[in-house]
C-alpha cells in the first residue's frame, strides 16, 4: 500500500485474464531477443564467426556498424530486450494505473524499434549484406512493440493517459 494518497491502487484480480496475458508475450518474445542478442554480443566479443545460413551475417558483424562507442550493437540490444522482458514482467503483475513499467515497455521497445529499422536499413544499403539474426531481432522488437500498442488499447491506458492542449485547458482523450 502507498501511503500517498494521491496514487491510486487497484487489485490485479479485478484485471480481465486476456488483456495481461499479452505483457507474458511481449515478455517471452524480448527473451527471445534476449538470447539471439547475447549470442551475438558472445561471438563479437570473443572475436569468432558465427554460424549463419545466408553469407552476410559475418560481413555485417564485422562491419564499422556494427560497435558503438568499442561496444557491440548487440550488447545495446540485449539491454533493450532485458529492459522489455523486466518491464513487461513487472507490467503483468502490477495494477493497470501503476504505469511506470508500462512507460518503461513503451520507451525501450520504441528505441529497441527505430534502432533496429535504421541498422537494417545500413545493412542493405550501406553495407549491402544482411544478417538473420540483425533481421530476427528487429522483426521480434517490432511484433513485440505492435502487441504492447494493442494491448495497451485493451487496458485503455493510451486512451487514458494522452492529453491533449485546448484553449481552455488540457483535455484527456
Amino acid at each position: 500500500m502507498s501511503n500517498n494518497p494521491s496514487i491510486k491502487i487497484q487489485s490485479t484480480t479485478n484485471q480481465n485474464t486476456q488483456s495481461l496475458t499479452f505483457w507474458l508475450l511481449i515478455a517471452l518474445i524480448s527473451l527471445i531477443g534476449l538470447g539471439i542478442t547475447t549470442y551475438l554480443t558472445s561471438t563479437a566479443f570473443s572475436n569468432t564467426d558465427v554460424g549463419c545460413s545466408i553469407s552476410g551475417c559475418n560481413t555485417v558483424l564485422n562491419s564499422k556498424w556494427a560497435r558503438l562507442f568499442g561496444i557491440p550493437v548487440s550488447a545495446f540490444g540485449m539491454t533493450i530486450y532485458a529492459t522489455t522482458m523486466l518491464g513487461a514482467l513487472h507490467a503483468y503483475k502490477s495494477p493497470t494505473d501503476d504505469l511506470r513499467s508500462r512507460r518503461l515497455v513503451v520507451a525501450a521497445s520504441m528505441i529497441g524499434v527505430i534502432a533496429s529499422v535504421y541498422l537494417t536499413a545500413i545493412e542493405i544499403f550501406v553495407i549491402k549484406a544482411v544478417c538473420q539474426y540483425c533481421l530476427t531481432s528487429g522483426a521480434l522488437i517490432i511484433i513485440a512493440s505492435i502487441i504492447l500498442l494493442i494491448g495497451l488499447k485493451k487496458e485503455r491506458i493510451l486512451h487514458n493517459t494522452i492529453v491533449i492542449p485546448t484553449k481552455l485547458g488540457k483535455k484527456s482523450v
